[in-house]
């Protein structure tokens, strides 16, 4: 009887002393990997940029018109473009600060389901700002077979915190560090382009690799292996903004009637670089910068020029009187294959015109303060006389007072 209750007692010390030294262990690890492992949800903000584009809040229930920005786009939502509208998600990581991780524009015929969007919970996690991104083919948003979705993301870090995009089609699956790629998707493949940065990519028959800038690859519905193409050619340096503005462009201030001269300064908003033209006066003014190419492009078959802009205040209704002193407009000087000098235009106002004011057919009416998308088209098809030299490629901000912010400038070049 007295050895059963020596036994006992010694087996509840034992069994104590090990419940006590599991405790001891496993919750300091237990509280360790939750500060590593907990997150908390980004700030996420999604704009119409053109005509009405849909969302469906967690993938069920009502979809909503969008007419106007809203942040109450919570993860597993999706949104839906038709053939007039466009959107631009924005995604911020949480803090005192704004500080945009992820730009996502979603063109025409587009579907996207935003699986998730995240951040790290604590300081001392290492995990990186996450966004989870599926891109569907167009059939799936509208029925149509013979168009196709496509998406442009901008990944950046913020925070002193990398951060990693994972994109999903129906094709292949990526992972997206820092850069700017482009997704279309059809709904017999999906082609990835890596304008800057990096991504790993997999297709769904297995196959891997790693694109770097200036490359794309093409996924079908197959088991075919995936390859490295050459993708298109961005003929401009520092077209982000990223670098220093004497990195590939030249500022100049001309035609001041009155006052201060513009300027012209690299810039960060919310964590994105752009270049910022800002002038307080009276009377007209001009300042900008240009950069200088002098390429010849008769061997390509697409020209593109992209830029995001955005208007942030302007004294003179719409681009002036003549049409010619918008807050912003771009210029490309070029020689034709006739051998005659060109220049296009493209401008961009954000407070309407007053009659009797000349309007250009080349200006565009944008929202105040809001990042807008622009694509030119393809060049060499749409110019009056095809392009054969690209001389130069001007940026500049025309009026009275003004605040403009531009970035992610490219001219691209495809063969």
């Amino acid at each position: 009887m007295t050895d059963n209750r020596e036994r006992l007692a010694w087996a509840i010390v034992l069994i104590s002393f090990a419940l006590c030294l599991t405790s001891a262990i496993s919750l300091p690890l237990g509280v360790r990997a939750y500060l590593r492992n907990a997150r908390t949800g980004l700030d996420i903000l999604l704009e119409p940029q053109q005509g009405t584009p849909r969302m469906q809040p967690r993938g069920s229930g009502q979809v909503i018109a969008l007419i106007g920005p809203t942040w109450d786009v919570p993860a597993s939502t999706v949104i839906t473009t038709d053939n007039v509208s466009e959107g631009l998600l924005t995604l911020y990581a949480p803090g005192p600060e704004p500080a945009a991780v992820a730009w996502i524009k979603l063109y025409r015929n587009t579907e996207a389901l935003l699986i998730a969007a995240r951040s790290p919970r604590f300081a001392l996690s290492p995990l990186p700002h996450q966004v989870i991104l599926e891109v569907r083919p167009p059939s799936a948003a509208n029925g149509e077979s013979d168009t196709e979705g496509r998406v442009r993301i901008s990944v950046a870090p913020a925070g002193g915190r990398d951060t990693v995009a994972e994109l999903h089609t129906p094709h292949l699956t990526a992972v997206l560090r820092e850069g700017s790629y482009e997704v279309r998707v059809r709904a017999a493949f999906s082609e990835l382009s890596v304008r800057e940065g990096n991504a790993q990519v997999q297709s769904l028959g297995g196959s891997a690799i790693t694109l770097e800038s200036s490359q794309r690859t093409i996924a079908y519905n197959s088991t075919a292996p995936l390859e490295a193409l050459p993708g298109e050619r961005n003929l401009l340096r520092n077209g982000s903004f990223s670098q220093p503005l004497g990195e590939g462009w030249e500022v100049y201030s001309q035609g001041v009637q009155q006052g201060l001269a513009g300027t012209v300064t690299e810039t960060s908003v919310a964590g994105r670089p752009a270049a910022r033209f800002y002038r307080q006066g009276i009377g007209h003014a001009e300042v900008g910068i240009v950069q200088r190419i002098h390429y010849d492009v008769r061997d390509f078959t697409s020209l593109v020029l992209h830029l995001s802009v955005q208007v942030r205040g302007q004294s003179l209704p719409g681009c002036g009187s003549l049409g010619s002193e918008c807050p912003i407009i771009v210029r490309l000087d070029y020689e034709d294959i006739y051998g005659t000098d060109r220049q296009w235009y493209y401008g961009f106002y954000s407070v309407e015109h007053v009659p009797p004011d000349l309007i250009q057919p080349w200006e565009e009416l944008v929202p105040t303060g809001t990042w807008v998308t622009f694509d030119s088209g393809n060049l060499i098809e749409d110019l009056e006389a095809p392009p054969a030299v690209i001389q130069s490629v001007t940026i500049y901000a025309s009026g009275h007072s003004f605040e403009a912010l531009v970035t992610e400038v490219e001219l691209l070049a495809q063969e």
